[in-house]
Order: structure tokens, then C-alpha cells, then sequence
């Protein structure tokens, strides 16, 4: 008990002893004025440093992400970041010393349609040389007829940057679709070539405000849309792709300054194109001699003119996917040999799916413009009946 009293007057004793020291001290530095401001000031820089560090690591990475991020919109653009320069050095310095290409290369269109993509071909590029404002432009047609391929070829030719967005993006993002957008025009300033904004189903969420399908959420981002393209631009020049440019906003088609309409390949630009995907996918691997593929002999440039002929309706992707459905033919058979008969069978095929493709759109349309889903008929109303598929007869 002795000892134990002892401790704990020991311990009684220095915590006196502590307290007193620093209520000395602390009288002390309150007594003196100097101290006081001197810790008050670094304290307050204290703080500010650490809510300046704050601050500008998020600008930095803001900065960071609208110059080297790409934005969460852009599907596919040729606009090089530091980490793909990293990775692809080859790739990168090939693409920085490659020469401006023809806008057309690799482009089949009727002659009246090149002649006037040409033409804009050229102002965009003399556009860029003098630094002057970009025009706005609206691609419409039915889907696969080159609209994206020329894009892509009319930034290369101008030696602007390409960034391909989907409208069909934009919807389900809901409220982050306006940030979204406004990184996409912020990104697209940084560059120093300029940037060809390709918007892909443009309709899909560019549509009429008015419309009772818009949401709250999809017309902000739309009020965002307009707010950065009020104005002509000399950093980004706007190409819109629609197949359906009469649901646009007014507003939207107000920003249009020309509008080009591409439509199937006739009969003349589809031989053509036969010709060319036979000649890539059938008759250049065939002669490399280094894959599983023969060609059977055959007039090949009269079997390319019966396939014109019977390919009416089919678009410029269809008729590119007939070089690769024959490639799949000759793989598949026994010998590697593709025949003629091998090709008009797939040709066929084609045909004849494409004619279910348009009815079953036919079907749907019809079904919007009329009540409830039915379709009229003479003798009333009657639920939508299946397409009927046809046979396409063979060709010889």
C-alpha cells in the first residue's frame, strides 16, 4: 500500500509538473504578439497549399484528359495519344509523315456524286490551308452507301484529324450526356490539324424537341449540342449521317450549310464494284497462292456484269460482303475451288435476303402510320402478316 501511494503521488506530481510547463509556455507565446501572427500565417498557408494542391491536381487532370484522353464518345478517331505513340512508334511516324490521299480512293459512287464530293473535298482542304471557318455537313441515304468511308478519306485528304461518334451513344448515357458533349467539342478544340466530327445516326438524338419521344435528359444534351455549334468553327467541321434527316430539329438543320444525298449504286457503279471486290477478296488471293482459294476457269468480267444485273437494291456493304461470302464458299469446300456456280448461289442468297430485309421494313413502317399496330384493308382492320419470301430465279 506504501508503494502504491508512492506511485501515484509520484505520478500526481508530474502531471502538476507538466501542466505547468506548458501553461508557462503557452502564457509565453500569447504574450507575445510576434509568435502568435507568425504560426496564424503558416497555418493559413498551410491550408492553402494543401487546398491549392487539391485544386490544381484536378485541373492538371482535366488538362490531361481533354489533351490526351480520348473521349468517351468517340468510337474511332485517328487523332494519336502519348500512350498509342508509346506503343505504336512504326505506326505513329508513318502516320505523321504520310501524305494528304485522294478523297475518293476506294470510293464508288455515281459520277455526279464524285464530281460534288470532290469539289468539297477540295474547299475543305483549301479551307484548312488558309485558316479559315469549316462548313457543316449533312450525309444522307440509305445505310451502307459510303457515307463514313468518305469522311474518313475527306479528313485524310485534308489532313484534318477524324472522330467518329454514334448518335445512338448519346441517348443512354441520361444526364452525363451533356458533359459527354461538351468533352467532345473541348477535345476537339485541342487539336492543332482540326478535327472532322462525324456524327453516325445523327437523328438518334439530334430530333425534333417538340416530339413527345425526346426526354428531359436527351433535350439538355441536345441544348448542349447547339450551344457549341451555334457558330462557325475553325478548329472541328461538322459531317452529320442520317437515314432519316426529316426528324432533325430545326435548329440542327439551321447549322447544315450542305446537304448531300447518297443513294444505292446503280447499275454502272455496282458493276464496278463487282469488279473490285473480285478482284481483292477472290482473284488477289488466289494468284498470292499463300491461302486455301482457286478459281475455277470462267469469263470472269461477264459473270461481274449478270451480277450487276441481278444485285438491284443491294448496297455498296452488301455487295463488299459478296466478296467475303465467296471467300467462305471456297474455304468450305472440299477442294478450295470456288466455281461459278458457288458464286450465283451466294449471289442469290443475298438477293433474297435483302428482299426480306425491305419487306420486313415495310411491315414496320406501315404499322407506325397506321393505329394500334394493324394495317388496313378493304375489308377491315387485320393484324400484320409475315413477309412472304420469294424465290429469285437463277441466272445463267
Amino acid at each position: 500500500k506504501v508503494k502504491a501511494a508512492e506511485n501515484r503521488a509520484t505520478v500526481l506530481e508530474s502531471i502538476k509538473t507538466a501542466g505547468a510547463v506548458l501553461g508557462e509556455g503557452f502564457r509565453a507565446f500569447i504574450s507575445d504578439w510576434d509568435k502568435v501572427s507568425a504560426t496564424a500565417a503558416g497555418v493559413t498557408l498551410l491550408a492553402l497549399g494543401v487546398y491549392s494542391a487539391k485544386l490544381g491536381t484536378g485541373v492538371a487532370a482535366r488538362y490531361i484528359e481533354m489533351r490526351l484522353g480520348k473521349p468517351s464518345l468517340v468510337r474511332e478517331t485517328s487523332r494519336l495519344t502519348v500512350m498509342e505513340a508509346l506503343k505504336h512508334p512504326i505506326k505513329t511516324t508513318r502516320q505523321l509523315t504520310s501524305k494528304p490521299t485522294d478523297a475518293l480512293k476506294g470510293v464508288v459512287l455515281d459520277p455526279k456524286l464524285e464530281e460534288r464530293l470532290r469539289d468539297i473535298a477540295i474547299a475543305t482542304r483549301n479551307t484548312k490551308k488558309n485558316k479559315g471557318m469549316y462548313r457543316n455537313i449533312l450525309m444522307y441515304g440509305p445505310p451502307g452507301t459510303g457515307k463514313t468511308l468518305f469522311a474518313k478519306r475527306l479528313a485524310q485528304h485534308s489532313g484534318m484529324e477524324y472522330a467518329l461518334m454514334s448518335g445512338g451513344d448519346v441517348a443512354p448515357m441520361g444526364r452525363e450526356g451533356v458533359s459527354a458533349v461538351h468533352k467532345v467539342f473541348d477535345w476537339s478544340h485541342t487539336s492543332r490539324r482540326g478535327v472532322l466530327l462525324f456524327v453516325d445516326e445523327a437523328d438518334a438524338f439530334l430530333r425534333k424537341r417538340s416530339s413527345e419521344m425526346i426526354s428531359e435528359d436527351l433535350r439538355a444534351t441536345l441544348n448542349a449540342f447547339l450551344y457549341r455549334t451555334g457558330e462557325q468553327s475553325n478548329k472541328f467541321m461538322l459531317v452529320l449521317a442520317s437515314n432519316t434527316p426529316e426528324q432533325f430539329d430545326w435548329a440542327v438543320s439551321d447549322r447544315v450549310d450542305e446537304m448531300v444525298e447518297f443513294q444505292l449504286p446503280g447499275l454502272e457503279e455496282r458493276e464496278r464494284m463487282v469488279r473490285l471486290y473480285f478482284e481483292k477478296f477472290v482473284l488477289q488471293p488466289a494468284a498470292e497462292g499463300k491461302r486455301r482459294l482457286k478459281v475455277a476457269q470462267f469469263d470472269y468480267g461477264k459473270l461481274c456484269s449478270e451480277i450487276a444485273k441481278v444485285t438491284d437494291g443491294l448496297s455498296g456493304r452488301e455487295i463488299a460482303k459478296l466478296g467475303v461470302t465467296w471467300q467462305a464458299a471456297a474455304y468450305a469446300s472440299d477442294d478450295g475451288v470456288l466455281t461459278e456456280a458457288m458464286i450465283m448461289d451466294r449471289v442469290r442468297d443475298a438477293v433474297k435476303q435483302n428482299r426480306q430485309k425491305m419487306e420486313w421494313q415495310t411491315e414496320e413502317e406501315h404499322r407506325k402510320r397506321t393505329p394500334g399496330g394493324f394495317s388496313v384493308s378493304r375489308q377491315g382492320w387485320s393484324s400484320p402478316k409475315p413477309p412472304q419470301l420469294t424465290e429469285t430465279p437463277a441466272v445463267s
